[in-house]
């Protein structure tokens, strides 16, 4: 049955929430209970039944979500890109539901359509883009996808209606680039084997000098190269790819150079860190994920490009029939440039959290986190137990437990250690591994909720963890 007292249960949802944010202060409550899925499934009504339930079993439902789901706002999640609380970003999203509209056009979302384009713009200067553009979409993975569309549409011109022709197109990225890159080149019949693998320093950065070894082996074998892609912030390491060099590469061979900067594209926000980011004016696109380091909640992702008009370019037909109509307010209309025709708004979250902070509160917000970074790395210099991995460039913190006797295979450890971690369920951390073997924590900075004293008692824990 549909629930009547709408005010009542709301009450009622309120105080769990309330009580589920205050459990989070206690280091007592673990980020993680964790349960083998057959068993989770049977601690669960999972049932959909021919009638509905009453409002107190619905309420029980809710509770038991919250029990058995990661504690992302937890001081001791620190194990994907994304956690913390954002008060802000909470009230857009009540906001944003209660409105329930579609970001296709003016006419249905005239002040939704109105705050993506100042966040476009804001975020076009902070980059230095004079005449720039860009799109909101459903994440980084999409952004970059999306790029290459671009890149392709600007190299092929008719690429719409006759495709590829044929050619055999390619796409540079760094061997430390994200994942996404190989996903978009299936989906684009691009294919993998036409993504050209550039390898990385042992600090996880793009090598300039290979990239164009590469791009000259490409040309000869007849091959077409349509872009490069830097990373600013990998995923594991945190490493900064060298944008000055790239992009000189591709201003050489006339190439589409797109900068992923889901991760590290917060450094222009940053007064320590700006400089990461070099001339990044220069590069035709930007990815940006607000949600990441920024805390604003999934989704709320940008492609932003030098130039207004080629991501519309690339994406205009269809629609004209019922939903893309001539009208005072159409150039307005955002749904011409995106790929999907309903679009959720998700700016209000970014809107809200930086009208609130101000310029200068996210620039301390980053450089809090710096600061939280470097108390870390220093910390587990100074361990016995601990080693670092690699000196940090930016956020991410990779670093070993060393074994309590020599008997122990010291890779094999830390995977064993991580898994005790997740049953322990007191925090959440990631590993990752490199090509030679090495297997490691990754502990990320973007967990607004975190304090020095949480680091200091999980690394202790650990260790303990680990006799």
């Amino acid at each position: 049955m549909f629930l009547k007292d709408n005010r009542q249960t709301w009450d009622k949802l309120t105080e769990i929430v309330e009580n589920y944010l205050e459990e989070n202060k206690d280091h007592k409550t673990p980020v993680v209970r964790y349960e083998p899925a057959t068993k989770l499934k049977s601690l669960l009504n999972l049932n959909l039944d021919e009638n509905g339930v009453a409002e107190d079993l619905l309420l029980e439902e809710i509770k038991k979500y919250l029990k058995y789901s990661v504690r992302t706002t937890h001081p001791q999640f620190n194990n994907q890109l994304n956690g913390g609380f954002n008060f802000e970003a909470l009230l857009a999203e009540i906001i944003s539901f209660i409105s329930n509209t579609s970001m296709a056009t003016y006419e249905i979302a005239p002040v939704a359509t109105l705050i993506e384009r100042k966040l476009i713009e804001e975020l076009n200067k902070k980059i230095g883009y004079h005449d720039g553009g860009g799109i909101m979409l459903t994440g980084g993975s999409n952004a970059n996808m999306l790029a290459i569309h671009c890149a392709r549409n600007t190299h092929l011109a008719d690429v719409k209606f006759r495709g590829n022709q044929g050619k055999d197109l390619c796409i540079f990225v760094s061997e430390e680039a994200h994942y996404s890159f190989k996903k978009a080149v299936m989906l684009m019949g691009i294919g993998l084997d036409n993504l050209i693998l550039v390898k990385a320093n042992k600090d996880g950065k793009m090598q300039a000098e290979d990239l164009e070894n590469k791009i000259i082996a490409v040309k000869e074998a007849g091959r077409t190269p349509i872009m490069i892609a830097s990373t600013c912030g990998t995923t594991v390491k945190g490493a900064f790819d060298p944008i000055e060099e790239n992009q000189k590469i591709a201003e050489k061979y006339d190439l589409w150079h797109h900068i992923d900067g889901a991760w590290g594209g917060a450094a222009l926000f940053s007064k320590k860190i700006r400089d990461y980011l070099g001339e990044a004016h220069k590069a035709d696109s930007f990815t940006f994920d607000a949600h990441k380091l920024l805390g604003t909640g999934l989704i709320t992702s940008f492609l932003l490009t030098k130039r207004e008009g080629v991501i519309k370019a690339a994406n205009s037909g269809g629609g004209s029939e019922y939903l893309f109509h001539h009208y005072e307010n159409a150039d307005f209309d955002t749904g011409t440039a995106s790929l999907q025709c309903g679009r959720k708004v998700d700016s209000l979250k970014f809107w809200l959290s930086w009208k609130a902070w101000g310029h200068r509160g996210i620039s301390e917000f980053v450089d809090e986190q710096l600061d939280k970074m470097h108390y870390f790395a220093n910390y587990i210099k100074e361990h016995p137990r601990l080693k670092l991995i690699a000196e940090p460039e930016y956020l991410n913190v990779c670093f070993q437990v060393i074994p309590p006797s020599s008997s122990f295979e010291i890779n094999q450890f830390n995977v064993d250690l991580r898994f005790r971690m997740v049953k322990d369920g007191r925090f959440l951390v990631n590993y990752s591994s490199d090509e030679d073997g090495t297997i490691y924590f990754r502990h990320v900075f973007c967990n607004n909720v975190t304090q020095k004293r949480d680091l200091k008692y999980f690394l202790d824990e650990l260790v303990k963890l680990a006799e």
